[in-house]
C-alpha cells in the first residue's frame, strides 16, 4: 500500500487541486513508539512532504525539518524525485510543542548538496500547516494553501493542498478558498471516494491530471547510530571487546534492530 496523490486543474485552469490520500503514512505512524500527540505532528510533517514531493519537479530533493524554538524537539522529513519520503524523530523534551520554532528547508540536487539551497522560517503558530504556507508565501513567493480534511482519527488521512498559478485572478482564488473552507467541515471521517465526489461537485469543470503515488518509509541507518559508539567510556568499551559482547541499537520509529559487533566499534574508535 502506497499514498497517492491525486492531481486536477480547476476554476479554468487557474488553480492547481492536490489530493491526498496518506493511509500508509497513517497506519505506519500510528505503529511506531510514539505518543499519540507527537503522532499527530509526525502524520502532517510527512503529509505535507508528500504533497510538496508531488510540486517538486525534476531530480531535485527537498529535505524539511520542524524543530522545537530550544532545538531539542525536531521532525525530519527528506523528498526524493523517485516519490519516496523518509521520516525520522528526535523528541527530547514533553510536551513537545513547536510554537516559535523554526522549520529549516533544504533544496539539492540529488547526491549534489554541496550546492544546496537552504532557508529558515519563523513557526509562529506551532500548527504544521499553517506555518509551511507560511514559509511558501514569504521564502517561495508562491501561495500554497493545506487543508486536512481528515479528522486525525480518521485512518483515510486525507489532505488537500491548493496553489494558484501565476495568472489566477484573486477573486476566483478567494471563492475557491472559501469553498474549500465549508467543504472540509463535513468530511472529517469521510473515505477518499466520498471526498473526491464532493469535489467533482464543487469544481465541476474540474481537469484529471493523473495520479502519482508516494511510498514513505523511515530513513534509519547504522550510520545514524554511530554518535552512540562514540559516547562510550574508555572502559565500556574495553569490556565490550574483552567480553565479545555486541552494541545493539534499535530505531525508535520502525523498531529495525542494528548490530556493531566489537571489531566494528574498535574500527570506528580508531
Amino acid at each position: 500500500m502506497k499514498n497517492q496523490v491525486t492531481k486536477y486543474l480547476i476554476e479554468n485552469k487557474q488553480l492547481r487541486l492536490y489530493l491526498l490520500s496518506g493511509k500508509q503514512i497513517y497506519s505506519t505512524v500510528k505503529d511506531l513508539s510514539l505518543v499519540e500527540a507527537d503522532a499527530s505532528q509526525f502524520i502532517k510533517a510527512l503529509n505535507i512532504t508528500a504533497l510538496v514531493n508531488v510540486l517538486t519537479i525534476g531530480k531535485q530533493r527537498i529535505s524539511f525539518t520542524f524543530s522545537s524554538k530550544n532545538k531539542k524537539n525536531k521532525l525530519s522529513t527528506d523528498s526524493f524525485s523517485n516519490h519516496t519520503i523518509t521520516g525520522t524523530a528526535t523528541l527530547q523534551e514533553r510536551p513537545t510543542n513547536f510554537k516559535k520554532g523554526t522549520i529549516q528547508t533544504i533544496s539539492s540536487l540529488e547526491g549534489q548538496f554541496g550546492s544546496a539551497h537552504t532557508s529558515y522560517s519563523l513557526m509562529k503558530t506551532g500548527d504544521f500547516y499553517s506555518d509551511i504556507e507560511a514559509y511558501f508565501a514569504d521564502s517561495e513567493q508562491t501561495p500554497t494553501y493545506f487543508y486536512p480534511i481528515s479528522t486525525e482519527e480518521n485512518a483515510e488521512n486525507i489532505v488537500l493542498l491548493l496553489q494558484p498559478l501565476p495568472f489566477a485572478q484573486d477573486e476566483v482564488v478567494l471563492s475557491s478558498l472559501e469553498k474549500i473552507e465549508v467543504l472540509r467541515k463535513g468530511l472529517g471521517l469521510a473515505t477518499i471516494e466520498t471526498v473526491e465526489s464532493n469535489l467533482a461537485i464543487l469544481f465541476s469543470d474540474q481537469q484529471f491530471l493523473g495520479h502519482t503515488s508516494i511510498n514513505y518509509h523511515c530513513g534509519c541507518s547504522k550510520q545514524m547510530f554511530l554518535p552512540l559508539i562514540f559516547s562510550l567510556r574508555k572502559k565500556e568499551v574495553e569490556e565490550l571487546a574483552t567480553q565479545k559482547e555486541n552494541l545493539e541499537a534499535i530505531c525508535p520509529l520502525c523498531g529495525k534492530s542494528y548490530t556493531f559487533l566489537p571489531e566494528d566499534i574498535l574500527f570506528y574508535l580508531q
